[in-house]
């Protein structure tokens, strides 16, 4: 793991990853992803605007946004490696991490149950205050995203 790639910071990205890089930023940091991919949109259309970068090792996805000239708009991690205030994230109990952002004064604005067939205990909390999205399997935590911070009108970023 890259030790400068480690402590998440809100509305600003993870170590030297910081949103609003350009992916040849990001390149310079991390050297070219395993996998490059369109997301698809929620109607199930593959989105051209829209492009993830996948980092099998690291266990990290990025999110570049032609809308905002290809910049970083999003991180998504699923290895316990990435740490809060010293603490993994992955891994967490959701109880445990549930006081823990209570502790740090962050509120959680919303707790889903999101389980289908394949996974029957699936839950994702969001801290619309933070831009943390954080998936829970089983009652423990499996992955968590991140999003830069926006204006009141929540679309225009704060680039860090």
């Amino acid at each position: 793991m890259k030790s400068n790639i480690k402590e998440v910071e809100f509305g600003a990205g993870i170590g030297d990853l910081r949103f609003g890089m350009n992916q040849d930023d990001v390149k310079n940091i991390l050297g070219n992803p395993d996998e490059i991919e369109n997301i698809e949109t929620p109607e199930g259309e593959v989105s051209e605007e829209l492009v993830s970068w996948h980092y099998n090792d690291l266990e990290l996805s990025l999110i570049f946004d032609q809308q905002y000239d290809w910049k970083l708009v999003s991180l998504s991690c699923s290895d316990p490696h990435y740490t809060l205030h010293g603490r993994s994230i992955v891994g967490m109990d959701q109880d445990d991490f549930e006081d823990f952002l209570e502790n740090l004064g962050i509120e959680i604005s919303n707790v889903e149950d999101i389980s289908d067939e394949d996974d029957t205990d699936f839950v994702l909390l969001e801290s619309e205050e933070t831009g943390l999205l954080v998936w829970f399997e089983n009652g423990e935590s499996v992955e968590f995203q991140i999003l830069p911070d926006v204006e009141d009108d929540g679309e225009t970023i704060i680039w860090p």
